[in-house]
């Protein structure tokens, strides 16, 4: 189960990241835990003792991870914050796409500090993807002028200053 959920998220957010880093060919790949085609149940039976004696258990999903490789190199040797945070939008866009596919209801995306590590080509990037798939979207910001990308006449802004909010 987890693992075609990555596999499909995955799938999503590759195509996401090559909108959005294009001069990056950024792999995802799961690891469930333990290994590819042993049985779960099995494997607990086998190591009982031994993860007895030790004091918890050494294979299993709370070891399962989620490696992002840029030609076999962890990305956070490879990008940028900038471009961390892309990839990381793509993530969460493609769980939001997901989602909204297999619900049938439309994701809610919040985004803190909008234009933060990210250059103006790059926000409109983002807000071009969040615009299309026609997600609402809450946005923090410290201008208006940084989430100008994003907002359109649909759009309501707001301003919080000393704890209370004024619409804009």
């Amino acid at each position: 189960m987890a693992t075609s959920y990555v596999e499909a998220v995955a799938a999503r957010a590759t195509a996401l990241c090559q909108a959005f880093l294009p001069e990056f060919s950024i792999q995802f790949r799961f690891s469930q835990g333990w290994e590819r085609g042993t049985d779960y149940q099995a494997l607990l039976a086998t190591n009982f003792e031994r993860d007895q004696q030790m004091g918890y258990t050494v294979s299993g999903p709370h070891k399962a991870d989620l490696r992002i490789k840029v030609a076999g190199t962890p990305v956070d040797d490879v990008l940028s914050r900038g471009q961390l945070k892309l990839m990381v939008c793509a993530l969460r866009l493609a769980q939001g796409q997901l989602y909204s596919e297999e619900q049938g209801i439309a994701c809610i995306y919040l985004i803190d500090d909008f234009a933060s590590e990210l250059d103006s080509r790059r926000r409109a990037l983002l807000a071009s993807e969040l615009t299309r798939i026609g997600a609402q979207v809450f946005v923090s910001a410290i201008s208006a002028d940084q989430v100008a990308e994003i907002c359109d006449e649909n759009s309501k802004m707001f301003h919080v200053e000393h704890g209370k909010i004024n619409a804009g």
